[in-house]
């Protein structure tokens, strides 16, 4: 597999928003893998790469990565993110390599413990809709991220301090649907500030001062559009 086309899909898999960012990450996703395996396998891994990545292969030295929690916090430390972004990379880099080759995930699989398998291989969610592995600790979203998840979400606008959607609804319609949302919202440990006028009800998503939005405000954004749907009988865009 040529160099540059893993370097694309990589960027391409794991929404990235230029080359450099795919680049280090496949680099520190390899490097921290080999660091799992025995030596012996770490030269047949570097034997299947292209050249630039082999010195991050072939590393000396005994296994020092055991399982998947250590493995997620060492290619976070890597690539200075969050080990959810450090796991959805991994996994961005596996299944690069699974396209470009089979062969090498396959010597992986017989290689790698089932604990950091489990890790890499499964597919994963976007950031934006990954569970904290910290329990309680919401994930701020970079500028792309958020632009990217207002582009799934049903008439949201907002930039990363804060998203909100406007909605117009008949006038009994207001309370249930305020009601579900703040529902929704403590079940995720999160909140939505509410404005209501005659016509229209605007929901505003952000976590902290300064406000950031967070995973947590865009998986509660997710379930005021299915409110909006069910509750609200669909509602309407409102005045923008």
């Amino acid at each position: 597999m040529k160099y540059q086309d893993l370097v694309e899909s990589v960027r391409d898999t794991a929404a990235l928003t230029d080359a450099e960012q795919a680049r280090a990450s496949v680099a520190a996703v390899l490097a921290t893998v080999a660091r799992c395996l025995p030596s012996a396998d770490r030269h047949l891994l570097a034997e299947h790469l292209p050249g630039s990545l082999v010195p991050a292969a072939a590393i000396p030295g005994p296994p020092e990565v055991r399982d998947g929690t250590r493995l997620v916090a060492e290619i976070g430390r890597r690539l200075h993110t969050s080990p959810e972004r450090a796991r959805y990379r991994a996994q961005a880099v596996l299944a690069a390599l699974r396209d470009g080759e089979p062969r090498l995930v396959d010597l992986l699989c017989a290689r790698l413990n089932s604990d950091v398998l489990d890790t890499l291989m499964p597919p994963a969610d976007p950031p934006w809709m990954v569970t904290s592995v910290l329990p309680g600790m919401p994930v701020p979203l970079s500028d792309e991220e958020v632009r990217r998840a207002l582009c799934r979400l049903t008439g949201w606008t907002g930039d990363r301090s804060a998203i909100s959607r406007t909605v117009a609804l008949p006038a009994d319609r207001h309370t249930p649907l305020v009601n579900r949302v703040q529902r929704e919202a403590r079940e995720l440990n999160d909140h939505a500030h509410v404005e209501r006028e005659d016509a229209t009800v605007t929901f505003t998503l952000t976590t902290g001062r300064p406000g950031k939005v967070t995973d947590r405000d865009v998986r509660l954004a997710v379930r005021i559009d299915e409110a909006v749907a069910e509750v609200g009988s669909g509602g309407r865009p409102g005045p923008g």
